[in-house]
């Protein structure tokens, strides 16, 4: 299987064999990985990569991929069809950023109004007993904030929107 995603602006294409039950090879970037996979849950990996073990939790969005691995959490972003063709997207101003997994705010770090830097983080949500900084996802202001620290929130709710 193919595919093609952002990392810190940087693209990242990944190609993924079966090559028997539990072993990959990704190849990524023109280097090639061999892996033993075992699946404890429907988003968590157990990986073993030249003999290093990583837990990994593994969930997905329409824009992006979560990705917990040893603790550190990652956001993969998804190419959009505009990407793939090359197409730049005048009319996407706004973005609305959603939680990708239930979980609870700890803490917000910015106020509606206030102007963000991509990458910046936002929010802090607690999931899975781990505390994820919720980036946002391009520099703007930010318009509307939807929760306030101890409110709880589900898989696809609007944290909040960058103008």
């Amino acid at each position: 299987m193919f595919y093609s995603f952002w990392l810190d602006g940087k693209e990242f294409k990944m190609n993924i064999r079966d090559m028997s039950r539990g072993a990959l090879q990704v190849d990524m970037n023109d280097r090639s990985y061999d892996l033993q996979m075992e699946q404890l849950s429907d988003h968590e990996f157990l990986l073993n990569i030249g003999g290093r073990i990583y837990d990994a939790i593994i969930t997905a969005n329409t824009h992006s991929y979560s990705v917990y691995l040893n603790g550190k959490s990652y956001r993969l972003d998804k190419k959009s069809a505009a990407q793939i063709l090359g197409v730049s997207s005048a009319r996407q101003t706004k973005r609305d950023v959603k939680t990708s997994m239930p979980g609870k705010i700890v803490r917000v770090l910015a106020e509606e109004g206030a102007e963000v830097e991509e990458g910046q983080a936002v929010m802090i949500l607690e999931a899975m007993k781990m505390q994820n900084e919720i980036k946002a996802p391009k520099a703007g202001i930010l318009t509307r904030i939807h929760p306030v620290a101890g409110d709880s929130v589900e898989a696809g709710a609007v944290l909040f929107t960058v103008d």
